[in-house]
């Protein structure tokens, strides 16, 4: 595969749609359920190695502005999990699986991460200007990272934005 069209957005979806969690959730640092989201985490920077061109520092920046050391240190973490855990063997092997099948098939679009802070500032550096081109993966991951840093549940509106809303 020398054309990587697999996002670490991308795998973050996957993982979180198997062990039923948000992105949000994987990424946050907390105690409730730590030891899980933290192999999940492992996880997804493991996938990342195997299947996107980002290295340590973009995978951190992307994870929520961790540090590449920390990125390291999980994708080895994760090899080690591999060689002792079946269950942790056999799900990140089927991730891998899926994520390459999707791959070879053509049915995944995207070729770059987006980098919704990237996007805004290109937006805000030229207020003057009527319009901005701006894809819709670009509002996508904008919105994304802005209901991911709101407080609260990001699945569910808040009561003032149903009334507003009605």
């Amino acid at each position: 595969m020398s054309e990587r069209h697999v996002t670490f957005d991308m795998i973050v979806q996957a993982v979180g749609a198997v062990a039923g969690i948000t992105h949000h959730e994987i990424m946050v640092a907390g105690r409730a359920g730590a030891d899980e989201r933290v192999h999940l985490r492992y996880a997804c920077w493991w996938l990342a190695s195997k299947m996107t061109s980002l290295g340590p520092s973009a995978v951190g920046r992307l994870s929520g502005g961790r540090d590449h050391t920390m990125v390291i240190h999980g994708q080895r973490r994760a090899e080690e999990l591999r060689a002792t855990s079946e269950s942790f063997r056999l799900s990140t092997d089927a991730l891998l699986g899926t994520l390459q099948a999707l791959e070879r098939a053509g049915l995944l679009r995207f070729a770059v991460t987006i980098d919704p802070l990237a996007t805004a500032r290109r937006v805000l550096s030229a207020p003057e200007r009527e319009a901005v081109r701006v894809s819709t993966y670009e509002i996508v991951a904008m919105s994304r990272l802005i209901v991911e840093q709101a407080d609260g549940d990001p699945s569910e509106p808040s009561t003032e934005e149903t009334a507003h809303a009605a």
